[in-house]
């Protein structure tokens, strides 16, 4: 009896395991690494993604100053795998993207994130950002 309920156990967190990724979120180093993930809308697959971009005028996701000088940055977010492979056909918009599907596997490539930010306001830039 107690092997049945440990591989059911088992069984259980590895499909939580298996079915949830943690992504990071954000901008350059204002980012953040938000909760485990499993619902990337039409029950389909999530990936974690990064990519880099140039700041253009009126872009959210830059200040006024990186705008002007058409900054490039970093973006990372977590998308369904579907979209991902899209973004893909647009690299001249999306350089060097990497979709991937292990925790963490858009890590910012300097290690480092950290949120100066209001979560919510940059979060809401962010989303505006990622609305094609």
């Amino acid at each position: 009896m107690y092997r049945q309920l440990l591989v059911t156990l088992v069984f259980c967190l590895s499909f939580t395991t298996i079915s949830s990724i943690q992504c990071y979120s954000g901008t350059d180093t204002q980012c953040m690494l938000p909760p485990d993930t499993n619902d990337c809308g039409s029950g389909e697959k999530c990936q974690c993604v990064k990519y880099r971009f140039q700041c253009t005028q009126d872009d959210q996701a830059c200040s006024k100053q990186e705008q002007s000088k058409n900054v490039k940055k970093w973006a990372y977010t977590i998308l369904p795998a579907s979209t991902c492979q899209y973004l893909k056909q647009f690299s001249s918009v999306y350089e060097d993207l990497t979709c991937c599907s292990t925790n963490r596997c858009n890590k910012p490539n300097n290690g480092k994130c950290s949120w100066s930010q209001g979560r919510r306001q940059t979060l809401r830039k962010f989303n505006d950002l990622l609305n094609f």
